[in-house]
């Protein structure tokens, strides 16, 4: 019974430790898994969708139309049913009129209303696209700088760790030396004022890495995060050739304001088109009969059909006023994205220059202090330094090694700023869907 007991708990742990256990999740697989989950990006699809829906609708304007309609009618006073067959020959009458038809109507001549509407949704469902690539890119930045934090605070806590192992053999050296009253107590609150701030800072360390991890679950879909990062801060995916012009033309928002010029331009050339004649040639078949459907008769008529609007009190032209006006708009608006663009992309290469530099500098830094724990390890090996001078020298590498870190981090974040200003961040993601 015993045994049956133990197998049913190693049983219960097992079956528990698998449903929670972690997966190793590359940046790839994130930002894909955020792509296929995000409903914004599901939103922006069936926007794609509508758009090529009312294209397909106005250009359906082109072609014949069939409406049927059937009506009754009771007039005052008696009315023919059916017209006149000829001289002499009376047709017959009645107050109640029943009646049903088919009415067709086929447009062959617009004015180039039609072609003009087609346009516009075009350049709708262009913009669509364009929204949706501009979102998309928006959540690959999130995704990249979540999981880049998150790499980071990582690295991070495990220094973090170290510095904090290092503060408390500090302290305990430090009380030890006051107990023996070899420094005074103010001393001592020196070093344990320092072991308290560096638990603190671990511990806010691990609380940003538990929320980093949380909130890039939650762009991929997901309620916990049941993962593990990995992947290295260093390296760079920085290019080298740049043509800034061609960098801001490739981004999504220019070529969204490039859509609106465009949609502008149409919609000025479709109200002009209201100034041309429409022709289009219609038929109807039908039944018409009286009271007790009798006398019921077919009836029928074609022809063709011209309309030409020749006076609207001024509609017209103060509509095509507001389209030039919005026309106009337009085109200040993409010289502002343009602008906005190249600013966002120099600010962007200030902040990978700065960040390079920042590198350089604590990697000179770093060779220092350790040049000096490692002087200060043969000067404690040999008697001449004490375990005090030793900690505190290895503390102070630790901690340029963790601005390394830093620097790293922020090149990488600096980089990823880069590619969203460029609209390069999606390339190998998008661009296989598109």
């Amino acid at each position: 019974m015993r045994v049956f007991f133990i197998s049913l708990v190693a049983l219960f742990c097992l079956l528990t430790g698998l449903s929670f256990a972690t997966e190793t999740l590359t940046l790839n697989a994130a930002i894909r898994k955020a792509l296929d989950t995000h409903p914004a990006l599901k939103a922006r699809k069936e926007n794609i969708e509508a758009a090529s829906y009312a294209r397909k609708a106005a250009r359906a304007n082109r072609w014949l139309k069939v409406d049927f309609a059937a009506q009754y009618t009771r007039h005052s006073d008696p009315v023919t049913v059916t017209p006149l067959k000829g001289p002499g020959l009376f047709p017959p009458f009645s107050r109640d009129l029943y009646s049903w038809q088919l009415n067709f109507t086929l447009p062959l001549y617009e004015g180039g209303r039609v072609a003009q509407e087609v346009r516009l949704k075009k350049l709708e469902g262009q913009m669509a696209k364009s929204l949706l690539r501009q979102s998309a890119e928006d959540l690959i930045a999130n995704v990249k700088q979540l999981y880049l934090q998150i790499l980071f605070l990582k690295e991070l806590y495990q220094a973090d760790q170290e510095i904090t192992n290092l503060l408390r053999k500090l302290y305990d050296e430090a009380k030890l030396k006051y107990q023996l009253g070899k420094i005074p107590r103010l001393d001592l609150l020196h070093f344990q004022r320092a072991l308290q701030e560096q638990e603190a800072s671990l511990f806010t360390t691990r609380e940003n890495l538990a929320l980093a991890k949380r909130l890039l679950a939650l762009l991929m879909g997901e309620d916990k995060a049941r993962f593990e990062v990995t992947g290295s801060l260093k390296g760079t995916t920085y290019p080298k050739d740049l043509k800034i012009e061609t960098l801001v033309n490739q981004r999504p928002d220019v070529r969204l304001a490039l859509l609106n010029v465009k949609k502008a331009e149409a919609a000025m050339a479709r109200i002009k088109k209201d100034y041309y004649p429409q022709v289009s040639a219609f038929s109807s078949y039908g039944r018409q009969a009286g009271s007790g459907f009798h006398h019921d008769e077919e009836i029928w008529v074609a022809g063709l059909r011209l309309d030409l609007r020749l006076f609207d009190s001024g509609v017209r032209r103060e509509r095509l006023r507001e389209k030039k006006s919005l026309f106009l708009a337009a085109k200040e608006n993409l010289l502002a994205t343009r602008l906005k663009a190249r600013q966002e992309i120099t600010s962007a290469l200030t902040r990978v220059k700065t960040a390079r530099e920042q590198i350089e500098k604590y990697k000179a830094a770093e060779e220092y202090a350790r040049s000096a724990y490692e002087r200060e390890a043969v000067r404690y090996q040999t008697g001449a330094g004490t375990i005090t001078e030793l900690l505190q020298t290895q503390e102070a590498w630790l901690r340029i090694k963790a601005g390394l870190l830093k620097a790293y981090y922020d090149l990488k974040s600096a980089e990823v700023a880069f590619e969203l200003a460029t609209g390069t961040i999606s390339k190998g993601f998008l661009d296989e869907k598109d």
